[in-house]
C-alpha cells in the first residue's frame, strides 16, 4: 500500500486529529470511525457558511449535522464526480466533463445543464456556475421550457394557438407559470373544451330553430323585439279577458287621476296595462297606449306586420298574439337556458376554430413539451447542491471531522461567527448562545474565562439581535466588566454593537494568576482603609456638629439680657491646633517606634518576611489558577454550545494568543512623545516669547 493511501493524523491541543488536505483525504474519512472525528453533531446556527449548503446536508431537517448525513453527502459527491479537482480548488463551477458516466444522476444533470444554457442563451458555454444556477428568472425565462406544464401567450409564435390561449384565459382564467407569466395548462384546456362545446351546441340549436321558423331570417330580430314586450302583452290580454259587455261593468269607470300630481301620474303609468283595456280583446295603437312601452310596442307591431304575423300594424288581436307566442315557445325555452354568459359575443365560427382537432392537438403537444423538461428543471436543485458541495465541502470537513481551520491565523473558520473588538484587543473565539443559563453551567468545566455579549444591529428596517459567548484567552480581565461596550464583526460583514451582560471569571494568563492575589489583597486593603477612615470621619463630624450646636445655643438666660455677652467658642483655633499637634506627635512617635525596632534588622530579612507573608497569602490562589490554566479546554467551550465533540483539546498558551490578541502598531508608523508633555512644552514656549 502506498504512503498516500494512509490518512495522516497530527496533534492539535493534546489530541490527534485527521489531516484533511484534499478530496482524496476526504474519501478516507467516509470509513473512519466516528469516534475519531472531532465532532459528531453540530447545530446549524454554529456554522457560518451558505445556509443552502447546510440545508442540503441536514437531510432530516432537525437543525443539526450528524456523521451519517455528512457521509451520505460525501458518497453522493464522490459518486457523481470522477474528477475532483473542483473540490480541491473550492470551485463553484460545474463542468459536465467531470461527471462519472456510470452514476444514475449523470445523464439527467448533463441534460439539465444543456437546458439551462439554452434558456439563458449561453449556447457557446459548456460549464455552469452557482450564480447562474441561482438565476432562476433566467433559467425559467423561456416560459414553454420550464417544466411547469403552463403555456403562455408571450412564448407562443403560432397565431392559432395564441387565439385559443387568449380565449381560454378569458373564459376559464389563467395560471402563473414559473416565469411569473400567465398561461394555461391541461386542466384549463379541458375545462374550456367542455364549456365551449356546450356553448357551440346551444348556438347551433338556436340557428336550427331560426332556419325552421316561419319567420325565416327575420326570426331572430323579431324574437328579440317580442321578448321586450312579452310580459306586458300577457298582462294586457289577461286583463281584457276579465271584462264583459254589461253596462254596469265594474271596469267601465276609469280611475280618475290628477294630471297636476306628478307622483300620482307616475304611479299610474307604472301599474297601468299596455293599452286601454276592452272586452273585444284588441290592442289598438290608435287609442291610449302606456307611454313607458310605447316605442318597444310600436317596434313589435311593425315587425309583426312585416313578417305577416298580424294583418294591421295598428291593431293586435288576442288570436294573433297567441299565434306568435306559440311560434316562439321552443325558442323562448332555448334562450332561458343560456349555458355560459362569458361566451356572449363569440360566434359558432370562432368556437369551431378553437375546437378544431388540429388546434387542440397542437396546444396539447406544446403543453406536453413543456412538461417533458420538468425532470431537467428539477435537476437544477441537484446541480446547486453539487456546486455548493464542491465549493464548501473541503473547508466544512476541516471544521467538523477535524478542527484545523480553527487555528488558521489568516482567516476565521466556519465555526467562528465573528470577531469582537474590545479593550484594545481582538477576541476571535466566539460561540452563539441560545440558552445562557444552560451555557454557563457547562462552560465552567472549560476553565476558560468567558464574557457574554448582547449584540444588536439594524440592517435596513430589521433589528437583528443575538447573544454570543466570547473566550478571553490571553492578557487580563482586569478592565472588562459588565456593561462594557465593544463592536462585533460578524462573518457576513454585519457590524453589531456589543455589550457585556455576564461574566464567567477564570484565570486568563500566568502573569495574571501571579498578580491576582496582590490585586485582590490591594483591593481588600483599599476597601478596609476607606471603611476605616470613613467611619472615623463620620465620628469626628458628629462630635464637632454636636459641640458647635451646643455653643450656638448658649445660656438662655444670658441671651435675654440686653447687654451683649462675649462667649468663648467650644472649639477654638488653639484647641484645633493642639489636637492636630497631638495627632502629629502620636504619628511621629509611631514612626519612631517602628524605626527603632527595625533599626538593627537587616533589610533583606525585612524583605524576606514581607515576601513570606505575601507568598503565604497568594500561594494557594496562584496554585489553583495555574492548575486551571493548564486545564483549559477548547472542546468544553464548544460543548457548551450544544456540540457533540469527541476531542479533549487543551487551550495552550500559543492558542490563547491566537484567539485573543492585541494588534501591533504598523511597522512604518511615526511614534511621538506624550501628547500632554508636548502640549505643556508648547504652552511654556508661548509664555517665554511673550
Amino acid at each position: 500500500m502506498k504512503k498516500n493511501d494512509y490518512l495522516m493524523f497530527r496533534r492539535v491541543g493534546a489530541s490527534r486529529q485527521p489531516s484533511i488536505m484534499s478530496a482524496e483525504d476526504m474519501k478516507k474519512i467516509i470509513d473512519l470511525d466516528s469516534a475519531l472525528w472531532a465532532v459528531n453533531s453540530i447545530p446549524k446556527e454554529s456554522v457560518v457558511v451558505d445556509p443552502e449548503f447546510l440545508n442540503f446536508l441536514d437531510t432530516d431537517a432537525n437543525g443539526r449535522i450528524r456523521p451519517d448525513e455528512l457521509r451520505n453527502a460525501l458518497k453522493w459527491l464522490f459518486g457523481i464526480l470522477k474528477d475532483c479537482s473542483g473540490i480541491d480548488n473550492s470551485s463553484d463551477v460545474i463542468d459536465p466533463a467531470s461527471f462519472n458516466e456510470e452514476h444514475p444522476d449523470s445523464s439527467m444533470l448533463k441534460s439539465s445543464i444543456q437546458l439551462i444554457l439554452r434558456n439563458m442563451q449561453l449556447k457557446d458555454q459548456t460549464t455552469v456556475s452557482l450564480a447562474e444556477l441561482r438565476n432562476t428568472a433566467s433559467i425559467i425565462g423561456a416560459g414553454n421550457s420550464n417544466g411547469d406544464g403552463i403555456v403562455t401567450l408571450e412564448n407562443t409564435s403560432d397565431p392559432e394557438l395564441a387565439v385559443i390561449i387568449g380565449n381560454i384565459m378569458k373564459i376559464c382564467g389563467s395560471k402563473t407559470d414559473l416565469s411569473t407569466l400567465q398561461g394555461v395548462d391541461t386542466e384549463l384546456l379541458d375545462e374550456y373544451i367542455k364549456r365551449a362545446s356546450a356553448q357551440r351546441d346551444w348556438l347551433n340549436a338556436g340557428i336550427k330553430m331560426e332556419m325552421e321558423s316561419v319567420y325565416k331570417e327575420k326570426a331572430g330580430d323579431f324574437f328579440q323585439s317580442y321578448r321586450k314586450v312579452m310580459d306586458k302583452l300577457n298582462e294586457f290580454f289577461t286583463l281584457c279577458g276579465a271584462m264583459t259587455n254589461d253596462k254596469d261593468d265594474r271596469f267601465a269607470n276609469q280611475v280618475k287621476i290628477d294630471p297636476l300630481n306628478v307622483e300620482s301620474v307616475q304611479n299610474f303609468i307604472k301599474s297601468a296595462p299596455a293599452a286601454q283595456l276592452n272586452p273585444e280583446r284588441v290592442l289598438d295603437m290608435s287609442g291610449w297606449v302606456n307611454p313607458l312601452i310605447f316605442n318597444d310596442l310600436n317596434d313589435f307591431m311593425v315587425k309583426a306586420h312585416d313578417v305577416g304575423a298580424i294583418a294591421d300594424a295598428a291593431c293586435l288581436t288576442e288570436k294573433e298574439y297567441y299565434n306568435i307566442v306559440s311560434t316562439f315557445a321552443s325558442r323562448l325555452q332555448w334562450s332561458s337556458v343560456n349555458p355560459d354568459e362569458k361566451f356572449i359575443g363569440m360566434t359558432v365560427e370562432q368556437l369551431d376554430a378553437d375546437l378544431a382537432e388540429n388546434t387542440i392537438a397542437k396546444l396539447r403537444a406544446l403543453i406536453e413539451h413543456d412538461l417533458s423538461v420538468a425532470t431537467e428543471i428539477q435537476a437544477v436543485e441537484k446541480l446547486r447542491k453539487l456546486a455548493l458541495y464542491q465549493k464548501y465541502m473541503l473547508r466544512f470537513v476541516n471544521n467538523y471531522v477535524a478542527l484545523s481551520d480553527l487555528f488558521n491565523p489568516d482567516k476565521l473558520s466556519m465555526i467562528q461567527p465573528g470577531v469582537v473588538i474590545m479593550d484594545g484587543r481582538h477576541f476571535s473565539l466566539n460561540s452563539c448562545v441560545t440558552n445562557l443559563a444552560e451555557h454557563k453551567k457547562i462552560i465552567q468545566r472549560s476553565n476558560i474565562c468567558v464574557m457574554y455579549l448582547a449584540l444588536e444591529a439594524k440592517v435596513g428596517a430589521e433589528v437583528k439581535k443575538m447573544t454570543v459567548a466570547t473566550a478571553v484567552t490571553s492578557g487580563t480581565m482586569r478592565h472588562i466588566f459588565i456593561g462594557k461596550s465593544g463592536i462585533f464583526y460578524a462573518g457576513d460583514g454585519t457590524e453589531y454593537d456589543a455589550k457585556v451582560i455576564d461574566l464567567v471569571q477564570q484565570p486568563v494568563s500566568f502573569m495574571e494568576a501571579i498578580l491576582q492575589p496582590f490585586y485582590s489583597f490591594g483591593n481588600f486593603m483599599t476597601k478596609q482603609a476607606d471603611k476605616f477612615f470613613s467611619t472615623r470621619s463620620k465620628d469626628v463630624e458628629t462630635v464637632v456638629n454636636k459641640q458647635v450646636n451646643t455653643a450656638a445655643k448658649g445660656d438662655a438666660s444670658k441671651l435675654m439680657n440686653t447687654q451683649e455677652v462675649k462667649q468663648t467658642p467650644a472649639i477654638s483655633g488653639s484647641m484645633l491646633l493642639m489636637g492636630g499637634g497631638v495627632g502629629l506627635a502620636a504619628l511621629g512617635s509611631s514612626v519612631a517606634f517602628i524605626t527603632n525596632t527595625l533599626k538593627g534588622v537587616p533589610i533583606w530579612n525585612i524583605v524576606a518576611v514581607l515576601f513570606g507573608i505575601a507568598f503565604t497569602i497568594s500561594a494557594p490562589m496562584m496554585l489553583v489558577s495555574i492548575v486551571k490554566l493548564q486545564n483549559r479546554r477548547v472542546s468544553d467551550f464548544f460543548a457548551a454550545g450544544g456540540w457533540a465533540i469527541n476531542l479533549q483539546m487543551r487551550l495552550s498558551r500559543k492558542m490563547g494568543s491566537l484567539f485573543t490578541k492585541k494588534p501591533h502598531i504598523p511597522f512604518r508608523a511615526i511614534l511621538r512623545g506624550d501628547l500632554v508633555d508636548f502640549m505643556k512644552a508648547e504652552i511654556r514656549g508661548k509664555k517665554l516669547k511673550k
